[in-house]
């Protein structure tokens, strides 16, 4: 699960863990307030890109999780979007 894939193009994808744990690092690095002007804005970019790949990761989990119930004996799948 935490494993970083592969894509075609030769570059790795993050996972979700390691995604957030670099997210959390630029937003110390932001927050201590010691870094200059310039690395502000890429942290910040960086920031941006980390946050919206975790949304998607996140998204794209919830699409998956399904509710299964039994009635009468039989399994029914339910989507998370009739959950919420």
């Amino acid at each position: 699960m935490g494993k970083s894939e592969k894509q075609p193009d030769g570059e790795v994808e993050l996972s979700f863990e390691q995604a957030l744990t670099n997210l959390e690092e630029i937003i110390q690095r932001m927050e201590s307030g010691e870094a200059p002007l310039d690395s502000l804005v890429t942290n910040y970019q960086n920031g941006i890109k980390m946050l919206k790949f975790c949304r998607g990761k996140i998204e794209a989990a919830e699409m998956k999780i399904k509710e299964v119930q039994e009635k009468d004996g039989v399994l029914i799948e339910k989507d998370f979007d009739n959950l919420v």
